[in-house]
C-alpha cells in the first residue's frame, strides 16, 4: 500500500483529483451556457392562424426550463444543430449521476445545481413578432438571460478545497488508510458538494443580465409545426 504523509500522497492527490474533476465539470457546465446562449425559450402570440407555432414555442420554453431535453428535442427537427448540442451535453452530466463513484449527496447537489442553471437562465423573453415566411414561421424575440459565459466559477471553489486539505487531512489520511481511495474520494465529494455547488449556483444566479433578439424558425410537419433554427439576429 502506498505510504502517504503530509508533504507527498494525499494532499496533491486530493487536490489534482477533485480539482481535475471539478475542472471537467466546470467545461461541461460552460459548454451548456454555450448551447443555452443560442437556444431560448419562447412564446408566440397572434390570431388563430397562429395557435399551432403559439403551442410549440411554448412548449419549447417549459421544456427548456424544466432541463427536459428529451421532450425540447421532439418540438425541434432532427437536424436542429443547436437542439444536438444541448441533448450531447446532457448526456455528458450522466457520469455525474454515478453513486458509486460520488456518493449520493454529490449526485443530489448536481442535480439541484443543473436544476438551477435551466431554471433561472432565462430572465424574461417577450415576443417581437410572427410572421409568415413562406411556408415556414418566423418568431422574433426579445430576451433577458444571464450571462453565463462570463462568471468565475473557479476562484472561490478553489479557496474551499484549499481549506478542505487543510482541515481535513488527518481525517482522510486515516480514511484511505483503513477503508482504501474510494471511501476517501466518497467523503470528498459528500462533503464538498453541498459548499461547491451551492458556490457555483450562487454565482449563476448573479450573474449579470444581457439582452439579445432571436430569430426562430418554424417549418410545417404533417399537422404540426417543429423549430428547425434558431439565430442571433444580426444588428
Amino acid at each position: 500500500m502506498l505510504k502517504i504523509t503530509q508533504n507527498h500522497g494525499i494532499r496533491p492527490y486530493i487536490c489534482y483529483t477533485y480539482t481535475i474533476r471539478r475542472k471537467d465539470i466546470m467545461k461541461k457546465i460552460l459548454k451548456l451556457a454555450m448551447c443555452l446562449l443560442t437556444v431560448v425559450g419562447l412564446s408566440a402570440c397572434g390570431g388563430a392562424s397562429t395557435e399551432k407555432q403559439e403551442a410549440v414555442v411554448k412548449s419549447f420554453f417549459d421544456y427548456l426550463k424544466a432541463g427536459d431535453i428529451e421532450k425540447l428535442s421532439t418540438v425541434c427537427t432532427e437536424d436542429n444543430g443547436d437542439v444536438d448540442d444541448l441533448v450531447s451535453m446532457m448526456a455528458s452530466f450522466e457520469e455525474l449521476q454515478d453513486v458509486a463513484t460520488y456518493g449520493q449527496t454529490f449526485v443530489d447537489e448536481a442535480n439541484k445545481f443543473i436544476d438551477s442553471a435551466f431554471q433561472n437562465y432565462v430572465t424574461s423573453y417577450e415576443i417581437n413578432s410572427v410572421e409568415e415566411d413562406g411556408d415556414n414561421y418566423l418568431v422574433i424575440v426579445d430576451a433577458k438571460m444571464k450571462d453565463y459565459n462570463n462568471i468565475d466559477l473557479n476562484s472561490e471553489t478553489n479557496d474551499i478545497i484549499e481549506n478542505y486539505q487543510t482541515e481535513h487531512f488527518s481525517e482522510l489520511q486515516e480514511i484511505y488508510l483503513s477503508q482504501g481511495e474510494q471511501a476517501m474520494m466518497e467523503k470528498i465529494f459528500g462533503d464538498m458538494a453541498t459548499e461547491i455547488f451551492g458556490a457555483m449556483t450562487k454565482e449563476m444566479e448573479e450573474a449579470k443580465d444581457i439582452d439579445t433578439q432571436l430569430r426562430f424558425t418554424l417549418v410545417p410537419n404533417e399537422d404540426n409545426w417543429l423549430i428547425s433554427k434558431i439565430e442571433q439576429k444580426s444588428e
